[in-house]
C-alpha cells in the first residue's frame, strides 16, 4: 500500500499492532501457536490472534483445502477490513500435496487457485515450517507495511 500524507501514523500503528486470523487445519497451526509461547514470545512485537475476520489485519492460510474450502477463505477474506494482508504457510498450500504423499499426487494447484483470487504478501515454506520461519515472515510483512 502506498503511504500518502498523514497515513504514516496510521500505518505505523497498524504495523505495530497486527491481528492474525489463522484459517486451516493441520500441523502448521501447532507451529504457528508455538510462537505464542515464552521461547518466541510473538506478543512482544504487538501481534495478537483473533477469531473474527472483522478484527483481523492478516489472514494466515495453512493446510490443505478443496474448492469449498477455498470459497470459504474468499468469504473470510472479503469480511476483513482494509488494509488486509495474506500469508500462506506450509507445503500443503505451496505445493498442493497432502503431508506424506508423493509430489505427483495433486488435487489441482491450490496455490494458483488462491493467488488468482487473493493477493498473497508472504509465503512460508516447510512441512511444518519452524516457528522461527513464521516469526521471520511476520517481521518481513511488518517491513513491507512500512
Amino acid at each position: 500500500m502506498e503511504l500518502e500524507g498523514g497515513n504514516h501514523k496510521v500505518f505505523y500503528a497498524i504495523k505495530n499492532n497486527l491481528n492474525l486470523l489463522i484459517v486451516g487445519f493441520g500441523c502448521c497451526k501447532q507451529e504457528i501457536y508455538a510462537t505464542r509461547g515464552p521461547l518466541y514470545d510473538i506478543q512482544r512485537f504487538g501481534i495478537s490472534f483473533v477469531n473474527l475476520p472483522e478484527d483481523a489485519d492478516v489472514l494466515v492460510i495453512q493446510g490443505f483445502f478443496n474448492e469449498k474450502g477455498i470459497q470459504r477463505i474468499l468469504e473470510i477474506y472479503e469480511r476483513m477490513t482494509m488494509p488486509r494482508w495474506v500469508i500462506c504457510v506450509g507445503k500443503c498450500v505451496l505445493s498442493s500435496t497432502f503431508p506424506g504423499k508423493k509430489a505427483g499426487f495433486r488435487e489441482g494447484n491450490l496455490l494458483e487457485k488462491i493467488t488468482s483470487r487473493v493477493k498473497v504478501d508472504v509465503f512460508v515454506p516447510g512441512c511444518p515450517p519452524r516457528p522461527e520461519a513464521f516469526l521471520y515472515s511476520i517481521l518481513r510483512l511488518m517491513d513491507k507495511i512500512g
